[in-house]
């Protein structure tokens, strides 16, 4: 019996013991899991900078320094694609151009707000399919159109309001490979402005090869006419002469006037000096002076401060007096009127050239700043105009930071408004 009470004692001894055991180790355990819990949490919260603080060994602590390595990895993981994608947010909102970024079945992945702009779409449209968010029938028709083509496609469209796009569509393949199309790149581009400039270069071209045709064929014809015939009267020579000087006259101008307004778009050759504005009206006054008083027109001024002047080039101010104040009496018919009136305020010089003369259709003052363009050809011409004195004064006015308006009424007259900052750099 003796024996048989220690093997009780000693069974009972040794199950107290693993219970004891077991109740530390499961609240331990219970304690670290708590623990896990806890830094889970914060971690799935993105605070990555905490850490599990557990001084275990064996199995326990090896998980422990591999879970703190995790959440280590995930934080630098994360830091790093949140990095890329912040560049890639800045890079799209730094193109001037509209970005879209589209999956094989025409879901948005990425696009910069230019792009939301052109296709006129609500600001959040990620995710959205294209059939839905663009609302710009004749931009949607392209891309659908060219989306999941294996190869880089190209389109110009011109949309209601006379603005062009340039629509670039490129694959993108699955990496590695080169057959698995997962999306496509839009790239589109506002070129209203450059197709604009093209075209005016175009038409700039060919006006002035035909304004210098016209001379040189008047020049050559007349000349011809003279080598062959020695025996023109002296009357009809002289005549066939006057027209060769008017037309060399003519050609002159024109290259002159070409000549000026390509040196008032070379910015680097300019020189600036103070200019005194009165003294410089004064001197287009007399040079133009004889022609209002050939016409029997009353040419007048008002200069309400002699003292006036602005930092430019002497040239182009008296340029600006010389074309509007010589246009104003060529198309001013004889006994009208002439008046330049210069003011300034606060900030501004006000120049304004009145006048009672024919006046400029409605449909015309839009465009007669426009190289060689002329209202009426026929006329310009029989009054020595080149069609590009108007064209030199805008570009100018606005090398000087102005701004210049018309007011017109045909039959009645024309007021063209200079206003120049009063502080030029």
């Amino acid at each position: 019996m003796n024996e048989l009470d220690n093997i009780y004692f000693f069974i009972t001894l040794v199950s107290i013991t693993i219970t004891i055991l077991s109740l530390r180790y499961t609240i331990t355990i219970k304690r670290y899991l708590e623990k896990f819990r806890i830094v889970s949490k914060k971690v799935s919260n993105k605070e990555f900078h905490t850490r599990l603080n557990i001084s275990a060994k064996g199995e326990l602590g090896e998980l422990t320094n591999n879970f703190n390595y995790m959440i280590e990895k995930m934080g630098d993981t994360i830091e790093e694609v949140e990095y890329k994608h912040l560049q890639l947010t800045s890079i799209l909102k730094s193109i001037s151009h509209g970005i879209l970024a589209i999956d094989i079945s025409g879901n948005i992945l990425l696009i910069n707000d230019e792009a939301k702009k052109i296709i006129k779409a609500d600001q959040m449209v990620e995710g959205q399919n294209i059939s839905s968010a663009i609302k710009e029938e004749k931009i949607l028709r392209v891309i659908s159109k060219f989306r999941g083509s294996n190869k880089n496609e190209r389109a110009k469209i011109v949309m209601e309001d006379e603005t062009v796009y340039n629509i670039k569509v490129d694959p993108v393949y699955l990496q590695n490979t080169v057959n698995a199309i997962i999306g496509s790149i839009i790239n589109i581009e506002d070129i209203t402005q450059k197709v604009k400039l093209e075209n005016m270069r175009s038409d700039f071209v060919a006006n002035v090869t035909h304004e210098l045709k016209t001379p040189l064929t008047s020049i050559s014809g007349f000349v011809e006419t003279l080598r062959l015939n020695e025996n023109i009267d002296t009357e009809t020579r002289n005549r066939f002469l006057g027209i060769i000087e008017t037309e060399s006259d003519r050609l002159k101008r024109l290259i002159d006037d070409i000549l000026f307004l390509s040196s008032i778009e070379n910015t680097e050759s300019r020189v600036l000096e103070k200019i005194n504005l009165y003294d410089t009206f004064k001197d287009v006054k007399d040079m133009l002076s004889y022609i209002a008083e050939s016409k029997k027109i009353t040419f007048s001024y008002e200069f309400l401060d002699k003292s006036l002047f602005v930092v430019s080039n002497r040239d182009y101010i008296k340029q600006i007096f010389l074309n509007l104040i010589e246009n104003a009496i060529k198309y001013t018919p004889e006994n009208g009127k002439v008046k330049v009136i210069v003011s300034s305020n606060e900030n501004e010089i006000i120049l304004q050239v009145i006048d009672n003369g024919v006046g400029i259709p409605k449909e015309d003052i839009q465009r007669i700043f426009e190289r060689f363009y002329r209202v009426d050809k026929a006329r310009s011409r029989d009054v020595g105009g080149t069609g590009l004195g108007l064209a030199i004064t805008k570009h100018i006015v606005k090398s000087l930071n102005g701004k210049i308006d018309v007011n017109s009424e045909l039959n009645k007259g024309s007021e063209f408004i200079v206003t120049i900052p009063k502080k030029i750099s």
